[in-house]
């Protein structure tokens, strides 16, 4: 933390120095522009080094893969700046960034301070899976039992002993169920058939 504090106090008294010799300067030799930006970039880092006193940015718990690439984007880890941004932003949003600067690469002159810009501004997203996760505890029944008293009322309604102790059916009994309705079905037909040549007959030996 100490070192953090003494190298942002320095910082400040750097810029505190350029803005007092800036203001001795007349105002016809100013380099009022150039000064300002390096004061401005010193009191940003100033406040990144009070940051990390607070909260020392460690990066280990950043996937390695994530700081591979942000190593092959030009984007220097080792920046105290850079430190407390990716550990002060949630991780989607620095997956985010480093995916936008790879795809406007070329496009890009400064990515340090691309980086620094537009990290805060990209908008946080939910990593992994969107599908839900179950677990067996999802699938555990969770209605009460029924009691006893109402298990035999619904036993004695459905008659469910008795259909318990009816011998079951066997497959062959079935088709021989079936064989003897095929059976009774045609007797019924050839019956049917002989009534009908009956009645022709009788109608034949009507006088008319």
């Amino acid at each position: 933390m100490t070192n953090h504090l003494n190298n942002a106090i320095e910082l400040l008294q750097s810029a505190t120095q350029s803005l007092t010799e800036l203001a001795a300067i007349p105002v016809e030799r100013q380099p009022l522009r150039e000064t300002v930006t390096n004061t401005v970039e010193q009191i940003h880092r100033a406040l990144a080094e009070l940051a990390a006193a607070i909260n020392p940015p460690s990066l280990d718990n950043i996937p390695p893969e994530l700081l591979t690439k942000a190593n092959r984007l030009g984007i220097p880890l080792d920046d105290i700046e850079v430190r407390v941004a990716i550990t002060t932003h949630h991780l989607s949003q620095f997956v985010g960034i480093l995916n936008e600067i790879e795809q406007r690469f070329v496009e890009i002159r400064r990515v340090r301070e691309y980086f620094l810009v537009r990290l805060p501004d990209i908008s946080i997203e939910q990593l992994g899976s969107r599908l839900p996760v179950y677990t067996a505890t999802d699938f555990e029944w969770t209605e009460p039992r029924l009691s006893p008293t109402e298990l035999a009322a619904i036993r004695s309604k459905y008659q469910i002993d008795r259909l318990l102790q009816q011998p079951p059916r066997h497959s062959t009994d079935l088709f021989k169920q079936i064989e003897v309705a095929d059976l009774a079905w045609e007797q019924a037909q050839s019956d049917k058939q002989s009534n009908n040549l009956n009645d022709t007959d009788n109608l034949s030996n009507l006088p008319f």
